[in-house]
């Protein structure tokens, strides 16, 4: 992991978002995120798992997931890249099988820009 580049992505995170860093740099939680509209909430808590090899790799894939709030609903029902999670009590995991991802370009805030426009008109499940 490139920690002065995360370092750097973050603090540019932090002038967008209010965001808490666990101790070891493994994960961060944005804590403002807005929702683009047809959620049950307008802002909620994200969770992101910062991938061993950032940047170059993306994060929100494979093991660096993201998770959400496990009661997060898009027009009443539950969106299909949400998925239920059984090891953090609260957070469901918010499914990325892949993203364009350029680690000379991106950082975090692209990422959580991805992610809002990842989360506009998702399909739904059928619950």
């Amino acid at each position: 992991m490139n920690r002065k580049r995360l370092f750097d992505d973050l603090v540019q995170l932090s002038h967008a978002y209010t965001i808490a860093v666990d101790d070891d740099y493994e994960s961060i939680i944005v804590k403002n995120f807005n929702l683009p509209p047809g959620y049950n909430r307008g802002q909620i808590p994200v969770m992101l798992m910062i991938p061993s090899r950032y940047p170059e790799s993306a994060p929100g894939i494979g093991k660096a997931r993201v998770y959400v709030p496990e009661d997060l609903r898009y027009q009443g029902k539950k969106p299909e890249d949400f998925h239920d999670n059984g090891h953090l009590n609260g957070w469901a995991w918010w499914c990325y099988e892949w993203i364009e991802w350029n680690p000379c370009k991106d950082n975090l805030v692209t990422f959580f820009e991805m992610l809002r426009a990842h989360m506009t008109n998702p399909e739904l499940g059928d619950n």
